[in-house]
């Protein structure tokens, strides 16, 4: 009966720490899938590579490594793109590797010329209008996966639906309440193709636009402490996603689709924060050690005026125009193990930090800023612990803004559900309700394997008694 006792206690225990680690852990792993390095190079035949990834799932994140084949700089690592900006209709040069993938690829688009001029390279940090550490134009490249599946990460803090979105007016903003009530540590926006299993990412900043035939497209996303904002073009030249003329023979580009939300905290994360400005250093120490290979580097611009003071947007990783004259923006970045390498436009000039202009999301927001915070984060892998002080917070998705009015009647609509958010206080209840259900359930394991205990103690007694007689 002892051991008994001993063994209900123990599964009793380990019960409930596991259930305490799935629902208070905020650690991950490293990537369930990398890679090799793959040599590429723009303008040849050879425009899109495929790379199976085996999560057999829709991935939690991807990101994409691009280094210089040759020179100095191959330890410094560019992002990808999550829609292309550009094609090839004007004979200026653009940059960049563009990416699409699903439950089982990743399909990663190189710039080739399709009917226009082959001025599309890989690595690309602008020209004239762009100020930085270096200069990098490169057609040759190594690039390479690294993929996250959902079993990868902790369980998401807030989580959206499956949420429509379209390059008409009326369907090309969004709103959205996360209700954390502090700023998430990573946000991701997935785009998926309507009709199919393919998704992108989001992007942080529009570059200047072309000629009203060009191709272009991306979703803008940002984010402060209770809202996302979706911003997608709002009109019939602008795609959700594009990899079109430009970028080999592909032809990509969506119209329609559904994006999905989702946020989480992180434990185990590095935080630097710097001021953007025009005089402002081009390359910083990261101050801890980036593995490049395991860990997360997380990249942000918080824009500090405007219509969307307080919100973050993810930086980039080419100039995908380089324009004198029409209105640009964003700011790329590199990394290596140690040290960050950011461009930024030239001001004063066209080009802005940040830039969101009437072309997307129904004029909604709109945004030019020439001085911003830049936010750093690497988040560690491999290192799990079970916070003490945080419970987060579960959250169910509030319905969309969709939203054809000025910003003020938006931000109304914000205001609006603030309230119901603070009203409701369910967010913090829901887990603590079920780590008390736990706790019920080792007390009464407890309860039940004493009274067995003391059952059986009697009985012995007695039949000892009994004996004696």
């Amino acid at each position: 009966m002892e051991n008994m006792f001993r063994k209900i206690v123990l599964v009793s225990l380990v019960c409930c720490c596991v259930y305490d680690f799935r629902v208070f852990s905020r650690c991950v792993n490293s990537p369930h899938f990398v890679s090799p390095w793959t040599e590429v190079e723009a303008q040849t035949q050879k425009s899109s590579v495929t790379l199976e990834h085996e999560c057999g799932e829709f991935p939690a994140k991807v990101e994409l490594q691009i280094r210089p084949s040759s020179g100095n700089w191959t330890n410094f690592y560019f992002p990808g793109i999550g829609s292309s900006q550009r094609d090839d209709d004007i004979n200026r040069t653009y940059g960049g590797i563009v990416y699409k993938y699903n439950k089982d690829e990743v399909i990663l688009f190189i710039p080739k010329a399709k009917d226009g001029y082959p001025s599309g390279t890989i690595i690309y940090t602008g020209g004239s209008s762009w100020r930085g550490p270096v200069f990098q134009n490169a057609r040759r490249a190594s690039v390479r996966a690294l993929v996250w599946c959902p079993s990868d990460f902790p369980d998401p803090t807030y989580e959206s639906n499956w949420i429509s979105l379209s390059n008409s007016v009326s369907g090309s903003f969004l709103e959205i309440a996360h209700n954390q009530g502090t700023i998430p540590d990573l946000v991701t926006v997935q785009i998926q193709q309507s009709g199919t299993e393919w998704l992108s990412d989001g992007i942080g900043s529009m570059t200047a636009l072309g000629p009203n035939t060009s191709s272009w497209g991306g979703v803008i996303y940002g984010y402060n402490t209770s809202h996302v904002r979706i911003w997608a073009p709002s009109s019939k030249n602008g795609k959700l996603f594009s990899a079109d003329d430009g970028w080999g023979s592909a032809k990509e580009s969506w119209s329609r689709g559904l994006i999905k939300i989702k946020a989480w905290r992180i434990t185990n994360m590095f935080t630097l924060t710097y001021a953007l400005n025009q005089n402002s250093k081009s390359q910083i120490s990261l101050n801890t050690t980036y593995n490049q290979a395991t860990d997360i580097l997380i990249v942000r611009i918080k824009a500090d005026t405007g219509y969307n003071s307080g919100f973050m947007f993810p930086a980039s990783g080419a100039v995908q125009n380089d324009e004198t004259v029409s209105s640009f923006g964003g700011v790329v970045y590199s990394a290596s193990s140690d040290t960050l390498r950011i461009w930024t436009p030239v001001s004063p000039g066209p080009g802005y930090l940040l830039y969101i202009s009437n072309e997307w999301g129904n004029t909604l927001y709109p945004q030019t800023s020439t001085t911003a915070t830049l936010m750093v984060h690497v988040w560690k892998s491999t290192t799990c612990s079970i916070p003490t002080t945080l419970v987060p917070k579960i959250t169910k998705t509030t319905p969309p803004v969709q939203s054809t009015a000025d910003p003020n009647s938006s931000k109304r609509q914000s205001s609006k559900e603030d309230k119901d958010s603070l009203s409701s206080k369910a967010p913090i209840v829901v887990p603590t309700v079920i780590g008390g259900f736990g706790l019920l359930l080792l007390i009464a394991g407890l309860i039940i394997a004493r009274v067995l205990w003391k059952r059986k103690s009697k009985n012995r007694v007695e039949e000892e008694k009994q004996e004696q007689q």
